[in-house]
Protein backbone atom coordinates (compact mmCIF):
# COMPACT_ATOMS: atom_id res chain seq x y z
CA UNK A 1 0.00 0.00 0.00
CA UNK A 2 1.50 3.29 -0.49
CA UNK A 3 1.09 6.12 1.80
CA UNK A 4 0.90 9.80 1.39
CA UNK A 5 2.29 12.66 2.92
CA UNK A 6 1.25 15.63 3.98
CA UNK A 7 2.21 18.35 5.92
CA UNK A 8 6.01 17.06 7.13
CA UNK A 9 4.25 14.15 9.04
CA UNK A 10 3.29 10.22 8.30
CA UNK A 11 -0.03 10.37 6.65
CA UNK A 12 -0.65 6.85 6.86
CA UNK A 13 0.97 3.21 7.11
CA UNK A 14 1.97 0.79 4.96
CA UNK A 15 0.96 -3.32 5.18
CA UNK A 16 2.08 -6.12 3.36
CA UNK A 17 -0.20 -8.88 3.42
CA UNK A 18 0.58 -10.47 -0.32
CA UNK A 19 2.04 -13.31 0.81
CA UNK A 20 -1.35 -14.15 2.33
CA UNK A 21 -2.53 -17.53 0.87
CA UNK A 22 -6.17 -15.76 2.37
CA UNK A 23 -5.48 -12.93 1.19
CA UNK A 24 -4.83 -14.32 -2.20
CA UNK A 25 -7.88 -16.55 -1.67
CA UNK A 26 -10.15 -13.27 -0.68
CA UNK A 27 -8.70 -11.22 -3.41
CA UNK A 28 -10.52 -13.41 -5.77
CA UNK A 29 -13.89 -12.45 -4.54
CA UNK A 30 -13.29 -8.75 -5.43
CA UNK A 31 -14.36 -9.59 -9.00
CA UNK A 32 -17.49 -10.91 -7.55
CA UNK A 33 -20.19 -7.87 -6.93
CA UNK A 34 -21.45 -9.44 -4.02
CA UNK A 35 -18.69 -9.63 -2.18
CA UNK A 36 -17.91 -6.05 -2.57
CA UNK A 37 -20.14 -5.04 0.61
CA UNK A 38 -19.82 -5.53 4.00
CA UNK A 39 -18.96 -9.17 3.92
CA UNK A 40 -15.94 -8.63 1.78
CA UNK A 41 -14.97 -6.03 4.44
CA UNK A 42 -15.26 -8.83 7.11
CA UNK A 43 -12.79 -11.54 4.97
CA UNK A 44 -10.92 -8.41 4.53
CA UNK A 45 -10.24 -8.34 8.27
CA UNK A 46 -9.72 -11.61 8.88
CA UNK A 47 -6.90 -11.52 6.53
CA UNK A 48 -5.56 -8.59 8.71
CA UNK A 49 -5.94 -10.65 11.53
CA UNK A 50 -4.36 -14.00 10.31
CA UNK A 51 -1.65 -14.85 12.13
CA UNK A 52 -2.42 -13.16 15.38
CA UNK A 53 -3.32 -16.13 17.26
CA UNK A 54 -1.03 -17.85 20.28
CA UNK A 55 1.70 -15.65 21.26
CA UNK A 56 0.99 -13.04 18.53
CA UNK A 57 -2.68 -12.44 20.17
CA UNK A 58 -1.51 -9.08 21.84
CA UNK A 59 -1.77 -7.44 18.30
CA UNK A 60 -4.63 -8.56 16.87
CA UNK A 61 -6.33 -5.14 17.97
CA UNK A 62 -4.26 -3.03 16.87
CA UNK A 63 -3.73 -4.31 13.49
CA UNK A 64 -7.46 -4.98 12.72
CA UNK A 65 -8.41 -1.62 13.77
CA UNK A 66 -5.38 0.13 11.41
CA UNK A 67 -5.88 -2.00 8.45
CA UNK A 68 -9.45 -1.75 8.61
CA UNK A 69 -9.51 2.40 8.90
CA UNK A 70 -6.55 2.33 6.34
CA UNK A 71 -8.17 0.19 3.59
CA UNK A 72 -11.68 0.79 3.73
CA UNK A 73 -12.14 4.33 5.24
CA UNK A 74 -8.60 6.33 4.64
CA UNK A 75 -8.20 4.75 1.11
CA UNK A 76 -12.00 5.85 0.16
CA UNK A 77 -11.26 9.45 1.76
CA UNK A 78 -8.69 10.03 -0.38
CA UNK A 79 -10.84 9.81 -3.79
CA UNK A 80 -13.81 11.56 -2.39
CA UNK A 81 -11.87 14.19 -1.58
CA UNK A 82 -11.52 15.20 -4.81
CA UNK A 83 -15.49 15.60 -5.24
CA UNK A 84 -16.74 16.15 -1.94
CA UNK A 85 -14.09 17.70 0.46
CA UNK A 86 -16.60 17.39 3.75
CA UNK A 87 -17.78 14.07 2.96
CA UNK A 88 -13.65 13.29 3.20
CA UNK A 89 -13.03 15.36 6.15
CA UNK A 90 -15.62 13.13 8.20
CA UNK A 91 -14.45 9.81 6.53
CA UNK A 92 -10.70 10.97 7.78
CA UNK A 93 -12.36 11.56 11.26
CA UNK A 94 -13.61 7.96 11.43
CA UNK A 95 -9.86 6.86 10.12
CA UNK A 96 -8.35 8.73 13.05
CA UNK A 97 -10.24 7.11 15.91
CA UNK A 98 -9.88 3.92 14.50
CA UNK A 99 -6.00 4.70 14.48
CA UNK A 100 -5.83 6.22 18.21
CA UNK A 101 -7.82 3.04 19.13
CA UNK A 102 -5.16 1.15 17.69
CA UNK A 103 -2.35 3.04 19.01
CA UNK A 104 -3.76 2.92 22.80
CA UNK A 105 -4.44 -0.90 22.37
CA UNK A 106 -1.21 -1.56 21.34
CA UNK A 107 0.60 0.66 24.26
CA UNK A 108 -1.79 -1.27 26.79
CA UNK A 109 -0.76 -4.12 25.86
CA UNK A 110 3.03 -2.95 25.87
CA UNK A 111 2.75 -1.64 29.15
CA UNK A 112 1.12 -4.79 30.40
CA UNK A 113 3.83 -7.24 28.93
CA UNK A 114 6.39 -4.45 30.19
CA UNK A 115 5.20 -2.72 33.40
CA UNK A 116 6.47 1.20 32.86
CA UNK A 117 6.58 0.84 29.49
CA UNK A 118 4.27 3.58 28.21
CA UNK A 119 5.98 6.57 30.76
CA UNK A 120 9.60 5.46 30.21
CA UNK A 121 8.67 6.07 26.01
CA UNK A 122 7.98 9.21 26.95
CA UNK A 123 10.91 10.09 28.84
CA UNK A 124 13.81 7.64 27.89
CA UNK A 125 12.79 5.69 24.78
CA UNK A 126 15.99 3.90 24.74
CA UNK A 127 15.86 2.49 28.10
CA UNK A 128 11.62 1.61 27.22
CA UNK A 129 12.53 -0.39 23.76
CA UNK A 130 15.39 -2.40 25.67
CA UNK A 131 12.63 -3.84 27.98
CA UNK A 132 11.24 -5.73 24.50
CA UNK A 133 12.15 -9.10 22.91
CA UNK A 134 11.74 -10.63 19.41
CA UNK A 135 8.25 -11.68 20.38
CA UNK A 136 7.67 -8.07 21.15
CA UNK A 137 8.33 -7.81 17.00
CA UNK A 138 4.75 -7.82 15.68
CA UNK A 139 3.32 -5.65 18.77
CA UNK A 140 5.82 -2.76 18.29
CA UNK A 141 5.46 -2.69 14.69
CA UNK A 142 1.46 -2.43 14.58
CA UNK A 143 1.58 -0.22 17.47
CA UNK A 144 4.00 2.60 15.03
CA UNK A 145 2.05 1.74 11.92
CA UNK A 146 -1.13 2.59 14.27
CA UNK A 147 0.96 5.98 15.21
CA UNK A 148 2.44 6.58 12.68
CA UNK A 149 -1.20 6.63 10.75
CA UNK A 150 -2.41 8.37 13.64
CA UNK A 151 -0.51 11.46 13.75
CA UNK A 152 -0.70 12.13 9.68
CA UNK A 153 -4.26 12.90 10.86
CA UNK A 154 -3.95 14.50 13.95
CA UNK A 155 -2.52 18.13 13.31
CA UNK A 156 -4.40 19.38 15.59
CA UNK A 157 -3.51 17.03 18.01
CA UNK A 158 -0.20 18.39 20.69
CA UNK A 159 -0.57 14.86 22.45
CA UNK A 160 -0.31 13.24 19.41
CA UNK A 161 2.25 15.37 17.54
CA UNK A 162 5.04 15.13 20.64
CA UNK A 163 4.93 11.89 20.19
CA UNK A 164 6.19 11.34 16.61
CA UNK A 165 9.69 10.27 17.41
CA UNK A 166 8.22 7.13 18.74
CA UNK A 167 7.53 5.93 15.43
CA UNK A 168 10.91 5.67 14.40
CA UNK A 169 12.35 4.31 17.88
CA UNK A 170 9.44 1.87 17.75
CA UNK A 171 9.65 0.59 13.99
CA UNK A 172 13.59 0.84 14.80
CA UNK A 173 13.84 -1.52 17.08
CA UNK A 174 11.68 -4.24 14.72
CA UNK A 175 14.40 -4.29 12.15
CA UNK A 176 16.30 -5.33 15.28
CA UNK A 177 14.00 -7.74 16.92
CA UNK A 178 12.70 -9.45 13.46
CA UNK A 179 13.79 -7.68 10.68
CA UNK A 180 12.21 -9.90 7.72
CA UNK A 181 8.62 -9.36 9.52
CA UNK A 182 6.04 -9.07 6.86
CA UNK A 183 8.85 -9.19 4.56
CA UNK A 184 10.45 -5.89 6.04
CA UNK A 185 7.53 -4.10 6.36
CA UNK A 186 9.32 -1.93 8.99
CA UNK A 187 11.89 -0.66 6.85
CA UNK A 188 9.41 0.38 4.58
CA UNK A 189 7.70 2.00 7.76
CA UNK A 190 10.66 4.00 8.43
CA UNK A 191 11.54 5.24 4.85
CA UNK A 192 8.03 7.14 5.36
CA UNK A 193 9.01 8.37 8.47
CA UNK A 194 12.60 9.48 7.86
CA UNK A 195 11.07 11.08 4.24
CA UNK A 196 8.13 12.73 6.29
CA UNK A 197 9.52 14.70 8.68
CA UNK A 198 11.61 17.78 7.55
CA UNK A 199 15.58 17.82 7.72
CA UNK A 200 14.97 20.07 10.74
CA UNK A 201 13.33 17.93 12.72
CA UNK A 202 16.05 15.29 12.07
CA UNK A 203 14.20 14.03 8.70
CA UNK A 204 16.82 12.08 5.97
CA UNK A 205 15.71 11.34 2.06
CA UNK A 206 19.08 9.76 1.82
CA UNK A 207 18.45 7.44 5.27
CA UNK A 208 15.20 7.13 3.53
CA UNK A 209 16.39 5.81 0.68
CA UNK A 210 18.41 3.49 2.56
CA UNK A 211 15.32 1.54 4.19
CA UNK A 212 14.04 1.24 0.72
CA UNK A 213 16.79 -0.46 -0.38
CA UNK A 214 16.53 -2.49 2.72
CA UNK A 215 12.34 -3.35 2.37
CA UNK A 216 13.21 -3.96 -0.89
CA UNK A 217 15.37 -6.51 -0.17
CA UNK A 218 13.46 -8.42 2.20
CA UNK A 219 9.84 -8.02 0.00
CA UNK A 220 12.11 -8.91 -3.05
CA UNK A 221 10.56 -6.49 -5.67
CA UNK A 222 6.72 -8.50 -4.88
CA UNK A 223 5.17 -5.57 -3.13
CA UNK A 224 3.25 -3.34 -5.35
CA UNK A 225 3.02 -0.85 -2.17
CA UNK A 226 6.53 -0.33 -1.75
CA UNK A 227 6.91 1.42 -4.80
CA UNK A 228 3.88 3.29 -4.24
CA UNK A 229 5.59 4.32 -1.11
CA UNK A 230 8.36 5.07 -2.61
CA UNK A 231 7.04 7.78 -5.11
CA UNK A 232 4.61 9.50 -2.42
CA UNK A 233 7.25 9.85 -0.04
CA UNK A 234 10.60 10.44 -1.77
CA UNK A 235 9.84 11.30 -5.73
CA UNK A 236 7.08 14.07 -4.57
CA UNK A 237 9.15 15.60 -2.02
CA UNK A 238 12.46 15.73 -4.10
CA UNK A 239 10.01 16.67 -7.38
CA UNK A 240 11.17 13.81 -9.25
CA UNK A 241 8.01 13.14 -11.80
CA UNK A 242 9.73 10.68 -14.01
CA UNK A 243 11.35 8.59 -11.00
CA UNK A 244 7.49 8.98 -9.65
CA UNK A 245 6.28 7.34 -12.75
CA UNK A 246 9.26 4.83 -13.21
CA UNK A 247 7.84 3.72 -9.59
CA UNK A 248 4.65 3.85 -10.39
CA UNK A 249 5.15 1.51 -13.63
CA UNK A 250 7.09 -1.15 -11.00
CA UNK A 251 4.09 -1.27 -8.92
CA UNK A 252 1.51 -2.00 -11.80
CA UNK A 253 4.00 -4.32 -12.99
CA UNK A 254 4.08 -6.50 -9.97
CA UNK A 255 2.89 -9.72 -10.74
CA UNK A 256 2.26 -11.40 -7.19
CA UNK A 257 -1.35 -11.43 -6.56
CA UNK A 258 -3.44 -10.59 -2.87
CA UNK A 259 -5.45 -8.43 -1.77
CA UNK A 260 -3.13 -5.08 -0.39
CA UNK A 261 -1.29 -5.35 -3.98
CA UNK A 262 -4.09 -4.94 -6.14
CA UNK A 263 -5.27 -1.85 -3.68
CA UNK A 264 -1.39 -0.60 -4.28
CA UNK A 265 -2.38 -1.03 -7.73
CA UNK A 266 -5.06 0.95 -7.79
CA UNK A 267 -4.03 3.72 -6.11
CA UNK A 268 -0.84 3.82 -8.48
CA UNK A 269 -3.13 4.37 -11.62
CA UNK A 270 -4.92 6.79 -9.16
CA UNK A 271 -1.79 8.73 -9.21
CA UNK A 272 -0.66 8.68 -12.26
CA UNK A 273 -4.20 10.51 -13.23
CA UNK A 274 -2.93 13.02 -10.82
CA UNK A 275 0.16 13.03 -11.54
CA UNK A 276 -0.21 16.95 -12.95
CA UNK A 277 -1.36 18.03 -9.21
CA UNK A 278 1.49 16.37 -7.36
CA UNK A 279 4.43 18.27 -9.75
CA UNK A 280 4.80 21.45 -10.68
Amino acid sequence: MGSGVGGGQLHSATFSFHRSGLSAYISTLMRVPSFRTALFSFLAVIVLATGCAGPQAAHRKTAVHTGYAYAFISKRAARVQEKNLQRSRKMYGRARQHYVKAFEAGLAQLEARHPGFEETLMTNPGEAIAMTAVEDAPLLYWTAAALGSAIGLSKDRPDMLIRTGQIGTLAHRVTELQPDYMDGAAFELLMIYEASRPGMMGGSITLAKHYYEQALSYSKGHSAGLYVSYGEAICVQEQDREQFKAMLEKALSVKAGGVMNRMSKRRAKWLLKRIDDLFL
